[in-house]
């Protein structure tokens, strides 16, 4: 009779633990949601013309106080589909904390990037770019510049990115080869 009293008080024990726990749960999910439509709502309102608003991720930390808050980094893509698209990367704290905001983070600005050692590309953003502006990209650029409506389509595999060029004004394009670090591996004609 006493084991049975014993296994009686111990699944009440785990089964409260595992309630308490599923409320803890609960209750950082709201509070995501309310931080998400948050971060949007603002940069919805800052960009409005935005082609990407999204929010990358983001972690929990603690204030002086002891009170936990989240530090969530979102980004903004604008002009995707021009050859030089711009992103920028901000930084919220939910809740505010001393109303002290992180300055923005410019990932890509006036159309240049990195290329070679210590380099990192690693947004559409930056490949867009060095496809046409990094070293063995000339022909890419005469093209980007001859064609004003030329349209850039990135994706990425295990080589690094492919970024392929189609104006629809040309009987040509371009699929040039970009690795992580920015370093241009082919750039080959397409005919359409």
């Amino acid at each position: 009779m006493a084991s049975r009293l014993t296994y009686a008080i111990i699944a009440v024990i785990v089964i409260s633990l595992v309630i308490i726990a599923g409320m803890k749960f609960y209750q950082s999910k709201t509070l995501d949601a309310g931080a998400t439509s948050y971060v949007l709502e603002d940069l919805r309102a800052k960009h409005p013309d935005a082609d990407s608003i999204q929010i990358m991720d983001w972690e929990t930390k603690a204030n002086d106080q002891g009170e936990q808050y989240l530090r969530i980094r979102a980004s903004v893509s604008e002009g995707s589909k021009t050859p030089c698209p711009v992103r920028i990367h901000y930084f919220y704290y939910y809740p505010v904390q001393n109303f002290v905001t992180e300055p923005p983070e410019y990932i890509t600005s006036g159309c240049k990037v990195c290329e070679g050692e210590g380099c990192a590309i690693a947004f559409d953003e930056e490949a867009i770019i060095a496809s046409h502006t990094n070293t063995g990209t000339t022909s890419v650029n005469k093209y980007v510049t001859a064609y004003k409506d030329a349209v850039p389509t990135v994706y990425r595999d295990a080589s690094g990115w492919k970024v392929d060029w189609k104006s629809p004004s040309s009987k040509y394009g371009y699929m040039v080869e970009v690795d992580t670090n920015g370093r241009i591996l082919s750039v080959n004609t397409i005919y359409y």
